[in-house]
């Protein structure tokens, strides 16, 4: 900085906010015999908030990411709150799409209440209430929980919203179609695979029981995101 031509002699105050994290730099500037004397303020703001990185999950989330190895198996109580403090669950995720998804709408030390979503044909996407109970410290079992009530529906061409008559007959037609599969018991447990502090998700594979019998042929990977803006813009394939 050039002060008219004079001969400078700075004086440096640093004033230091303890309450606010921020710093004050007063930088005095005298031009020796002259008669003008110019005082420059500058203010730079550090708080402590933009000095310490941001952690992309939140505490609770942070301490499962750090303790779990690829390939081992997650405790319920670790899946618990990774269904709380998650966005949406995605299965078989490809680019945008997933095969189908989770939201946990609510979570005790006993189960959850979840919505699936998924497409249920080439017309329609679904979205349906379902439950399952914790059991074992590592599993959640279906409980047998008439869903079908709760569907709602769109259309898969533009999102257009779909009630009255056409979703009563969608209802039905559902209704039919999963009372002529099986009964057997399905749970689920999850081996970890990884996280992405960055893109804010964390990557399981979800294990299949049938009736108590693992079926290795069922595995499915299932990617977790926490940002909204990234759960938002997924969709499902048919």
């Amino acid at each position: 900085m050039l002060l008219d031509n004079a001969t400078v002699n700075p004086v440096v105050h640093l004033l230091l906010s303890p309450a606010a994290g921020n710093a004050m730099l007063r930088f005095k500037s005298t031009a020796v015999g002259g008669l003008i004397v110019k005082k420059v303020l500058v203010i730079a703001a550090l708080s402590l908030s933009c000095a310490t990185p941001s952690l992309a999950f939140d505490e609770a989330t942070a301490a499962i990411v750090a303790h779990h190895k690829a390939g081992k198996p997650i405790n319920i109580t670790d899946v618990a709150q990774l269904m709380r403090s998650s966005e949406r669950w995605c299965y078989n995720q490809d680019g945008t799409t997933c095969d189908w998804s989770d939201v946990y709408l609510e979570v005790t030390d006993a189960g959850a209440d979840y919505e699936i979503s998924n497409a249920w044909n080439e017309t329609y996407d679904i979205a349906f209430v379902d439950k399952g109970v914790f059991e074992d410290n590592r599993s959640i079992c279906e409980t047998g929980f008439d869903w079908v009530p709760s569907v709602r529906a769109s259309l898969r061409a533009d999102g257009s919203v779909v009630s009255g008559r056409a979703l009563a007959t969608l209802k039905a037609d559902i209704a039919a179609e999963i009372a002529d599969g099986d009964s057997t018991r399905n749970c689920f447990d999850y081996l970890w695979q990884g996280a992405d502090t960055a893109a804010q998700t964390i990557t399981l594979l979800q294990r299949q029981y049938v009736d108590g019998a693992y079926d290795a042929s069922r595995d499915t990977p299932v990617t977790l995101h926490f940002d909204p803006a990234s759960a938002a813009a997924l969709t499902w394939r048919w």
